[in-house]
């Protein structure tokens, strides 16, 4: 082995300290600081169970919450939320994930269905046989002068249960509720209007949608084929809690 003088050697020394230094040193810089545990900003794992509710439809809810650095998972077979984020954020979605995890409550869809035209003739002959408040809510919003009921039903279920209903022999509406979230806001999953097949012809799906709805609040939709149609017909919908009676309509299922 070739020997090198001390002076060399210790030459040698001193640029491999400072080539690791150069090596070391900027990596060093890019670490984050530490966060002192019980901070709002120390990052936690947190795994949320449900007992009532389905976890999967609770995301929707997390996702606003979290923080940048927030991720949430589904476990289906265990119905749980895995919640990685800081400390912060797991107390704000704590209390938002206990209040939608709440029993099944009762609720009821109070549907009309109105056949709602224009008269050709001038002035307008001006005609309804629905209900007072109804004729003023729809003649304030739409440009027809004749509203018929088609078919009228309260249709009652709980969260999260499907509803299969026909309206006479001439329409069927089927949903799912939605569970109640903070403030009364549901969703009516799947929300479908269909004529049944008969005499050879297949079924005819008139509205396929999934609808949000407020308990106590009305909510009005027309179907026509343009904004010009002499004819549309008109759903509303108005969602309540509580049980009520199956009443003028058909078969429920």
């Amino acid at each position: 082995m070739r020997a090198y003088p001390l002076s060399l050697r210790s030459r040698w020394s001193s640029l491999l300290a400072v080539a690791i230094q150069l090596i070391v040193l900027p990596a060093a810089t890019g670490h984050a600081q530490r966060v002192a545990p019980g901070s709002p900003d120390e990052m936690v794992l947190q795994a949320y169970t449900f007992r009532h509710q389905t976890a999967s439809e609770a995301v929707q809810l997390v996702y606003p919450l979290l923080s940048p650095r927030g991720t949430v998972e589904v476990q289906p077979k265990g119905n749980t939320l895995v919640l990685r984020d800081t400390r912060a954020a797991i107390d704000r979605i704590l209390p938002v994930l206990r209040n939608f995890d709440h029993a099944a409550r009762p609720l009821r869809l109070e549907i009309f269905l109105v056949k709602a035209s224009r008269t050709p003739v001038s002035p307008p002959i001006r005609r309804s046989d629905l209900p007072d408040w109804l004729t003023r809510r729809l003649r304030d919003l739409l440009a027809y002068d004749i509203f018929e009921m088609q078919a009228q039903a309260q249709l009652s279920g709980v969260e999260g249960q499907k509803v299969t209903y026909d309206l006479g022999r001439e329409y069927r509406v089927s949903f799912r509720f939605g569970t109640v979230l903070e403030g009364g806001r549901t969703k009516l999953n799947g929300f479908r209007i269909s004529r049944p097949a008969v005499d050879g012809k297949a079924e005819a799906v008139l509205l396929q949608t999934s609808l949000n709805l407020w308990v106590d609040r009305t909510t009005s939709l027309g179907l026509a084929k343009s904004e010009a149609s002499r004819e549309a017909l008109m759903v509303v919908l108005t969602l309540r809690e509580g049980d009520a009676p199956r009443t003028n309509g058909g078969g429920g299922r």
